[in-house]
Order: C-alpha cells, then sequence, then structure tokens
C-alpha cells in the first residue's frame, strides 16, 4: 500500500472532513456545545479552590485547659497535640490575652462585663487544621480524642464551617467529575455517529480496499483521525468562545465576580490537556464506530 503512513492518514482524514462538511460542521459545534459546559466548571472550579482552600487555612480548633495546670503538664499536653495528623500550628492562648481580645470584640459594650469577678476565660492551645484534614467526621474524632487528654477542659471548633467546607469540596468533585463523564460520553456518541456517516458514505471505496488486501488498521486509521480532529477542533473552539466571553466582560462584572480573589482564566496546561483528552475522545468515538462497521 503505497503511502501508508501517518501523513496518508492526515490526508486522508482531510478528504474526509471535506467530503461530509455539513454533517462534519453539525458535529463540531455539537462537540463545542458539550465542551464548553465542561470548560466553564473547569474554569469556576480553578477560580473557587483558592477560595475555599482559604476557608480551610482559617479551620482553628480550641482547646481549653482546666484551670490550674503546671508548666510541665501544659508542655506535656502540647507534645501530644503536635504529633496529631492534621494539625498544622499551635498556639498557646493565656487567659489573660483572650480576656483582652474577648474584650476588644466587645467594644462599645464594655457594660456588659464589668460585673465579672475576675478572668472567667481559660487558657487554650489555639491548634490550625490542615485543609486535607477538614473533612467533618475526621475534624470530630479528633475533637473527642482531644477532649479525653489530661489536662483538656473541652474542645471547641466550627463545626458548622467544617461542614460547609466539606460540602463544597464534594460538590466541586463528584459534580464536576460526573458532569465531565457525562459529556465526555455524548461526545464519544456524537463523534462515533459523524464517523459512522462517513463510512457508509464511503462504503463502496471501503469493500474495494478489502478485495484488494488493505489491511484493517489501513482502513481505519483515516477515521480514527478523522474523530480525533473533530473532537479537538470542537474543545478548542469551546476554549476560544469561553475566552472571548471572558476577556470582553466588562471591568466591573469581573471585579464582582473575583471578589476576594482574583479571578484567572484557564493556565496553559488546562488548555493544552483539555483539547488533548478531546482528541481521545474523538479516537474512542472514531474507533467504537469503525469497529461496528467492519464486523
Amino acid at each position: 500500500m503505497k503511502g501508508y503512513g501517518l501523513f496518508f492518514f492526515v490526508a486522508e482524514a482531510f478528504r474526509g472532513l471535506r467530503a461530509n462538511s455539513i454533517v462534519n460542521l453539525l458535529a463540531v459545534g455539537t462537540i463545542s456545545m458539550a465542551m464548553l459546559i465542561v470548560v466553564f466548571f473547569l474554569l469556576v472550579f480553578l477560580n473557587l479552590r483558592p477560595a475555599v482552600l482559604s476557608l480551610g487555612d482559617r479551620l482553628e480548633m480550641s482547646v481549653y485547659l482546666k484551670d490550674g495546670l503546671s508548666v510541665g503538664e501544659r508542655d506535656n499536653l502540647f507534645a501530644r497535640l503536635k504529633t496529631e495528623p492534621g494539625i498544622k500550628k499551635i498556639t498557646f492562648l493565656p487567659k489573660t490575652e483572650a480576656l483582652g481580645m474577648f474584650k476588644k470584640e466587645l467594644k462599645g459594650h464594655e457594660a456588659l462585663i464589668q460585673g465579672l469577678a475576675g478572668n472567667p476565660l481559660p487558657d487554650s492551645y489555639e491548634l490550625s487544621i490542615d485543609p486535607r484534614a477538614a473533612h467533618e467526621q475526621r475534624l470530630e474524632a479528633l475533637s473527642k480524642k482531644i477532649a479525653e487528654y489530661p489536662g483538656v477542659e473541652d474542645v471547641a471548633y466550627g463545626k458548622r464551617g467544617a461542614k460547609i467546607l466539606e460540602g463544597i469540596y464534594q460538590w466541586i468533585t463528584y459534580g464536576g467529575t460526573a458532569l465531565a463523564i457525562l459529556l465526555g460520553i455524548s461526545v464519544i456518541f456524537i463523534i462515533s455517529n459523524s464517523v459512522r456517516l462517513a463510512l457508509y458514505s464511503r462504503g463502496q471505496e471501503i469493500e474495494l480496499m478489502q478485495w484488494i488486501g488493505a489491511t484493517r488498521g489501513f482502513i481505519q486509521g483515516p477515521f480514527l483521525i478523522e474523530g480525533m480532529m473533530l473532537s479537538m477542533l470542537g474543545s478548542a473552539l469551546a476554549i476560544g468562545i469561553l475566552a472571548s466571553i471572558f476577556y470582553l466582560l466588562p471591568q466591573d462584572v469581573v471585579l464582582f465576580l473575583s471578589w476576594p480573589n482574583k479571578l484567572d482564566f484557564l493556565p496553559p496546561m488546562a488548555i493544552t490537556s483539555i483539547i488533548l483528552a478531546g482528541g481521545i475522545l474523538g479516537f474512542v468515538g472514531g474507533y467504537i464506530s469503525v469497529n461496528r462497521f467492519l464486523d
């Protein structure tokens, strides 16, 4: 088979694209709409992730100490806390400093604590939690474990905040994955049908090639590349549409959407990965269609 090779396959793929231009244009348009949803979700994820991580960075747990602990007992408790996974930083907060902070928070309402005799607040250790450990169940288990340590009066943390943070993580991770899988299957289906139409339109030519001894790979090659090209073109078009919308938005809208963090477009690595992923989906769709036709 003279001309058998990659360049021949690419040339044949271009010939197939021109021969079925209307069908292929519709396929590219449909793929771009599906991929636009995926790209938009990825853009939201990449911009929302720093905000979610910043919430995790601010998540703290307060370990309130019993009155009358010696320095040695506090040090032993500090050493035990350091061994616990998921704790990034431990800060000792004396009761006098805690009362001063409390008074600052009540600025303008000092009359509420004028009748207090002494300092009712305990000493405490303030624990900064690693965002990777900021799951409600893990935090609940950690707080119960620390509460049983000698010298610990009580443990408190932002339980509601941890639950919200975990919900955001789950929504982004599972929702985005499910959406990407669903739309990926849709792209494979679209490519499969487009390639199938191209196969039927060239049925006599394929039958002739089989008669003269063309291998299965020789017949498959152009259609697989055609599927890849359609899907990659649709993915690139989706990125182009979203980029146009992103950069044409009025500055006031961008500032509103980006608060409190800067709103960024997809990095080059993400763009490349999306286009390559589109090519893989196109290859799979073409492979399914060609194998069904040749079997």
